[in-house]
């Protein structure tokens, strides 16, 4: 054997026992979701992907960490695995442009560009954050497509609130963040709740948001953003007008599940009211919420039937 051969020979041995280090430091097994296999090195990707979005993760040890993107990574699966039953994914949706937007906004960027840079410091790529929120994009079409003539407005209660609140002459516009919880079988709701409100007071209530709230605004902390007064019910706006800014609700019975509700900002704004514009946005918003619980409760009920192993 000459000389180059040999050399070529050692080069690929060399190469080959580095790749197969490498998988067994990042490519170990740590779950397999009905077929498919979830690697270390994909749960490292999730955590950075999740750090990303919201930067005060950092103040999370790192095994709650990992647990998150565990779960977040669960969830994705989950939902795309369901999707792909009706259509392929290909990138394609029009509304990803208009969640990107969102996020430049909610990080203070001003440009695609300055998003693509801030990803790569977490190796993650502008074309991995597009699949991730095609994923969430087209689950939400699957969600209405199933089941939104299950949606059930009532107009009348609606025209009605807009008529009492048009008569004022100042409302108020709520900069909110949530966490949206289920209560949890093994304990009682007053430990449940304990929990959450201590890990609000250790880790803050971003970090807690993305613990522990099940719905999709935890990716970002829990931010909701603005919402107008007259479009909350009137229960939440019993707890809200307790609250000062930067202070946070107790528990709130919705439906099945439970909120906690911080306000970050509060505007005082005159009263100046298109009845029917503000109908037609009452009716957008009770629709998304009731989509919401559909989701979840779908959402549950796939995961049910689903196969999770943890190695």
């Amino acid at each position: 054997m000459t000389f180059y051969k040999k050399t070529s020979v050692l080069v690929l041995i060399y190469f080959l026992l580095g790749n197969i280090s490498y998988s067994k430091i990042n490519f170990q097994i740590v779950m397999k979701i009905n077929n498919q296999i979830v690697t270390s090195f994909d749960i490292e990707k999730e955590s950075n992907y999740l750090l990303a979005l919201n930067p005060k993760l950092k103040e999370v040890n790192r095994d709650e960490l990992l647990k998150l993107a565990k779960r977040s990574k669960i969830k994705e699966m989950i939902r795309k695995s369901e999707i792909l039953k009706y259509k392929e994914l290909n990138l394609e949706n029009d509304q990803i442009t208009n969640v990107l937007k969102n996020i430049i906004q909610n990080l203070n960027f001003s440009s695609q560009a300055q998003l693509e840079n801030y990803l790569k410091t977490f190796d993650v790529s502008i074309n991995d954050l597009k699949k991730k929120i095609e994923i969430e994009n087209e689950w939400k079409n699957l969600i209405y497509a199933k089941y939104s003539n299950s949606v059930k407005i009532d107009k009348a209660d609606l025209i009605n609130k807009i008529e009492k609140f048009s008569k004022e002459k100042f409302t108020f516009d709520y900069n909110l963040s949530e966490i949206l919880f289920n209560k949890n079988q093994n304990i009682s709701l007053e430990e449940q709740s304990k929990m959450i409100l201590e890990s609000i007071e250790i880790n803050g209530f971003e970090n807690t948001a993305n613990l522990y709230s099940i719905s999709d605004s935890s990716k970002v902390g829990g931010k909701i953003g603005w919402i107008k007064k007259n479009n909350l019910s009137l229960e939440i706006n019993r707890e809200l007008d307790k609250l000062e800014v930067n202070s946070f609700s107790p528990p709130i019975k919705i439906g099945n599940n439970y909120l906690i509700l911080k306000i970050n900002e509060i505007k005082k704004i005159p009263v100046k009211i298109d009845k029917q514009k503000e109908l037609d946005k009452m009716i957008m918003i009770e629709t998304s919420k009731q989509l919401d619980k559909f989701s979840s409760i779908f959402y549950n009920k796939i995961k049910l039937n689903s196969n999770i192993s943890e190695f």
